[in-house]
């Protein structure tokens, strides 16, 4: 077999290196302050022929002025004390885009120790300084929020423990609210996490309150977006006016409604108005409660609430200072006029004959997984934090298995594939906030996301152990 012959000077690949790479090459030289460069030096700073000429002064010259003094301190030391050049700063193209470039260069020396000229590159790095600033973003908004709701929480059980008489009452506000919340951070930590739209936030509350979406009436458009503190608060809000029209307004009757009108203003405001009718005469509340807490409190600064007790039912009109209509003029119309089904009412004794395998690395969630099923009569297995526990334990055959998909520093796939091999059911438990991401061997699968409602944990299992 005849081998390749690569040219001497490798001048050929080099090229093909140099061209793939996206590095503008340049050789400035001391005495004379003249640069040699590629044609891809050039293009960085606008150019898309080479210019007649380049020396350090116009180079500087394409330099951020706030930044021009330090690149022009880093290059006098490398031409007079032969110190490596090295630094990042922003560039004003010709075109006048504003850029980032990072640029290196080391000294050549005469026999007599003397600088004799600069070689070295430079590289946009404008997309990654782009998603540098956008991760910092993202880190300080997560910061706050995760701030935000451990205070939340806190005033939660705070007014939760005033308002209830028993310990369940108490459990099941809190876990109401926690529902709630769980709810509106999958919205927030979609694919535009710093924004979330309107229809989202409708359609995420619509779907937690199913049975009742078909009797709540919208108009206007609701493909505006908000920013992630207007999109946390209006999610709250929502939950608190569906679930005081369910068990005390509009929806606590037969016949009555709610209906939701959306108009954009001025300035970017925006005017939802909440407003039921046919149901039962409301009077502002004796005493001040979470759900009045919430509703009066949550918008902060990003706009304000007002409620009127009417004969006729409640009004809540909201006033949001700022939003953004997304450009999805051909998006489908929002699905809250269709019907949806009660979930079924689940029987405390419908697990009992089930043996129950329970695979999650969070020691209090599972732990919370197996009480609540073995509560309804099943004989759990478990529950088991690792791939190679919960592979060992396959071999006890159990009815059904619920599933993380992350435990710990690895994922359940392998599980997945072996249940899948053995026709063993499972439904999947994930953080995740969109199915598409889960590995095709979790994909048809029941999915219930975390944090669960008891009652959809114990339904998804029985239904699908019993196929």
């Amino acid at each position: 077999m005849s081998e390749i012959a690569f040219p001497a000077d490798g001048s050929d690949h080099l090229d093909l290196l140099l061209a793939t790479s996206e590095i503008g090459i340049w050789e400035l030289d001391a005495a004379s302050g003249k640069a040699l460069r590629n044609l891809r030096h050039d293009q960085i700073f606008g150019h898309m022929t080479p210019l007649p000429d380049w020396s350090a002064d116009i180079f500087l010259a394409y330099v951020a002025e706030e930044d021009r003094g330090r690149v022009r301190h880093a290059l006098n030391r490398a031409l007079a004390e032969g110190e490596p050049w090295s630094f990042e700063t922003r560039i004003r193209r010709a075109d006048g885009a504003e850029r980032w470039i990072s640029a290196k260069g080391i000294p050549k020396l005469t026999a007599t120790g003397k600088v004799s000229k600069l070689i070295g590159h430079v590289i946009d790095i404008t997309e990654t300084k782009q998603n540098e600033d956008r991760l910092r973003l993202l880190s300080k908004e997560l910061n706050h929020r995760v701030a935000n709701t451990f205070a939340i929480l806190n005033s939660m059980v705070r007014h939760a423990k005033k308002k209830s008489t028993t310990v369940d009452d108490f459990a099941a506000t809190l876990l109401e609210r926690l529902g709630a919340l769980a709810r509106a951070n999958r919205v927030l930590v979609a694919a535009e996490a710093e924004r979330a739209s309107l229809r989202d936030i409708l359609e995420m509350e619509m779907k937690a309150f199913a049975g009742w979406g078909d009797r709540v009436r919208v108009d206007g458009n609701p493909n505006i977006m908000f920013s992630g503190e207007a999109s946390e608060a209006l999610a709250m809000i929502l939950h608190e006016l569906l679930t005081n029209a369910v068990k005390h307004g509009a929806l606590s009757m037969h016949g009555g409604w709610v209906d939701l009108s959306i108009a954009q203003q001025d300035g970017g405001q925006v005017r939802l108005c909440w407003a039921e009718t046919g149901g039962p005469v409301v009077s502002p509340p004796s005493r001040v409660g979470i759900g009045s807490t919430i509703l009066h409190n949550a918008l902060r600064d990003q706009g304000t609430l007002t409620l009127d007790f009417a004969p006729d039912g409640l009004v809540c009109d909201i006033l949001i200072n700022h939003g953004q209509e997304r450009a999805l003029p051909e998006i489908a119309a929002l699905e809250t006029g269709i019907p949806q089904a009660e979930p079924s009412p689940v029987d405390d004794a419908t697990c009992a004959d089930l043996r129950i395998m329970v695979v999650e690395d969070d020691p209090i969630i599972g732990m919370d997984i197996a009480e609540i099923l073995r509560a309804r009569g099943a004989e759990v297995l478990g529950p088991f934090t690792t791939v190679a526990q919960a592979v060992q334990a396959l071999r006890d055959a159990p009815d059904i298995v619920v599933l993380d998909v992350n435990l710990g520093h690895e994922t359940a796939d392998d599980v997945a594939s072996q249940l899948s091999r053995t026709a063993i059911p499972f439904v999947v438990l994930s953080g995740h906030m969109d199915p598409g991401e889960l590995d095709v061997v979790f994909q048809d699968a029941p999915i219930i996301s975390k944090p669960f409602a008891e009652e959809d944990l114990v339904r998804h299992v029985i239904e699908t152990a019993r196929g």
